[in-house]
């Protein structure tokens, strides 16, 4: 059959003479018109609703401008918005006027030290009730520099048996130098007599010569992972001094009234083994009392790890008074790794004050319970103190004495191993008093009634359980609970077996991976040589017994961001994701769910020693 005829092709009939235009080529155009949110017809109309009510703007075009990120810590709190490069950083201390007579608060005990030593003064963070003996001291004292002339011997550093003595012919005859009120670039307005002010905050409260006869009592709320019961006998007190101390800031510091505080969300960090019943009284008192839009809850080594630009590592936060070790994998904090050690700053602080009165320091009169006196061996800490073998050797620092109703002194000091003897003690915790500070710091509200959604926030971790193995006897996961207190045993390894200890808990699979990425944050890695100090020291833990590991790494924040905001910073960053909208916690969810939000609205995991009970 022959094919037939081809259809000439019809041109489509037109059913408009009006002219289409045809699509407009995007690829070669530069124009940035309706390629923001903030161009379109709604975004305009709220504007304008805005303007004329007179309402504040938040500027839409910046994500995160309405979103403000809270970092509380046992020293400093860093508050800032998440569209900020960096934080408002204040001591978080409060000084509150007295009404009614002055009782002073329990001393606090940090490092071992011998009954005789209380000629040096009254010290609150150096006395407490009859000690251990000056020979028990000198023991503990005498392993940490063992330890240190190993490592010397080991790197081939010669090391000066009369170092210390040397340095303490010195200091015995040195005398103050005076300098005028006129030459000192850096004089202290002092706060002596009576104040106007009801309460004084942050870097004020430094300035008050003498608190108790200013009619003031100097307090800090937070201690560790919960609220400072050393200073407090109920939360509603320590969340009272919090909340006069957070609104202080926001306004003054930030720029946000009060009466808007409901047109911002807020982002708080926890610590990795947080305290249940502080983290709800915080939650409640920001949607509650404070009257904030919402709150996400994140924990501290998570967004480190991310303000770090990791996502898989082994991190290890190094506060003031406490030490968190946890794993992250993949963005998620693996809560069987949390470790809690019981030792930070504070306690270097106060073990660098001892020894330094042990070679005749200068300044005789130093009292760590005066707040300019701690800012001396503050200073004196974040100059001198290092975990470099390379770098001990006699030396003369100067440091300056300001005090009230004074001139500025200087004086110097010399120093042999007593600057890397005393950040040393995270290694060897030895030397640290720990039943001194259970004692001091005792619990004084249950939190078994806070209902947290089987997180597990207040039980031992699986790291803890493996970090007391040889202390239990025949003691499984989830089985009975053991015949010690476990949290507290784990908290007095030194920091090398601690992170260990918590690698281990992740799983055999998981050793070398956590192992090749060991993340360093908090002040103290600050100090030099801490990087090679723990890595080296893991080296030697690890490569005996792990099999085939091929590299062992211990890093620190990238050199544009500061370790001690690398958890704040990595809040400004989640904070500006959109995986955070399904984090929120609302005052509504709250009213019903309370702590069980967590379980839902955030990225805390449930441990198996939690899941298996």
């Amino acid at each position: 059959m022959p094919d037939a005829p081809e259809r000439p092709t019809e041109a489509p009939l037109r059913h408009t003479l009006f002219h289409i235009p045809p699509a407009v080529p995007f690829k070669n155009a530069s124009s940035a018109y309706l390629k923001q949110d903030n161009q379109t017809i709604w975004s305009r109309n709220v504007r304008n609703i805005l303007k004329e009510t007179n309402a504040p703007l938040v500027d839409s075009a910046l994500k995160g401008s309405d979103i403000i990120v809270i970092h509380p810590g046992s020293r400093w709190v860093r508050i800032g918005r998440a569209t900020d490069k960096f934080p408002v950083s204040i001591p978080h201390v409060i000084a509150r006027r007295i009404k009614g007579r002055y009782s002073p608060f329990q001393p606090l005990k940090r490092i071992l030290n011998a009954e005789g030593n209380g000629e040096h003064g009254e010290d609150q963070m150096d006395t407490s009730p009859p000690g251990p003996s000056a020979e028990e001291v000198s023991e503990c004292i005498h392993t940490i520099r063992s330890a240190l002339r190993s490592r010397m011997t080991f790197y081939n550093i010669p090391y000066d048996e009369g170092g210390s003595k040397d340095a303490a012919d010195y200091n015995k005859d040195v005398a103050a130098e005076q300098i005028e009120e006129a030459k000192d670039a850096y004089r202290v307005d002092w706060v002596i007599g009576k104040s106007e002010d009801e309460t004084l905050i942050g870097h004020k409260v430094f300035r008050l010569a003498d608190p108790e006869a200013s009619g003031y009592q100097v307090r800090w709320p937070i201690y560790g992972n919960s609220f400072n019961t050393r200073y407090y006998n109920c939360p509603q007190a320590a969340l009272n001094d919090l909340q006069t101390m957070w609104d202080a800031v926001l306004s003054h510091e930030l720029r946000i009234a009060t009466e808007t505080f409901k047109q911002y969300s807020v982002v708080l960090l926890i610590p990795d083994y947080f305290d249940k019943h502080c983290v709800s009284q915080l939650v409640n008192m920001l949607l509650v009392h404070m009257k904030f839009r919402r709150v996400c809850v994140q924990q501290e080594g998570y967004v480190a790890c991310l303000g770090s630009n990791l996502t898989t590592a082994c991190v290890v936060d190094i506060g003031a008074v406490k030490t968190s070790v946890a794993c992250v994998e993949d963005g998620l904090l693996l809560s069987d790794t949390r470790m809690l050690l019981d030792y930070g700053g504070d306690d270097i602080t106060e073990f660098l004050h001892n020894i330094l009165v042990d070679i005749q320091f200068p300044y005789r009169d130093i009292q760590l319970s005066r707040l300019y006196d701690l800012h001396v061996m503050d200073d004196l800490k974040a100059r001198l103190c290092t975990l470099s073998e390379a770098d001990v050797a006699s030396r003369i620092y100067s440091f300056f004495l300001r005090a009230p109703g004074q001139h500025t002194q200087k004086y110097n000091v010399k120093a042999y191993d007593e600057t890397i003897v005393a950040p040393m003690c995270i290694f060897e915790p030895k030397i640290i008093d720990f039943e001194g500070k259970r004692d001091s710091n005792p619990k004084r509200w249950d939190s078994e009634a806070v209902d947290d959604g089987d997180v597990g926030s207040d039980n031992p971790t699986q790291a803890m359980i493996i970090s007391t193995q040889h202390l239990l006897n025949n003691v499984t996961p989830g089985g009975p609970p053991p015949a010690i207190d476990v949290k507290f045993e784990a908290g007095k390894l030194p920091l090398d077996v601690a992170i260990f200890n918590s690698v281990r808990a992740a799983g055999n699979d998981k050793i070398k991976k956590f192992l090749q990425t060991v993340l360093v944050v908090g002040g103290t890695a600050l100090v030099p040589g801490a990087v090679h100090a723990l890595e080296s020291r893991l080296q030697a833990i690890a490569y005996p017994l792990v099999v085939n590991i091929e590299r062992l790494s211990v890093t620190t924040s990238p050199p544009d961001v500061d370790p001690r905001v690398a958890a704040w910073k990595g809040a400004t960053i989640i904070s500006k994701l959109d995986l955070l909208s399904d984090m929120w916690i609302t005052t509504v969810e709250w009213d019903m769910f309370g702590m069980r939000c967590l379980k839902e609205r955030s990225l805390i995991e449930r441990p198996s020693t939690v899941a298996n009970n």
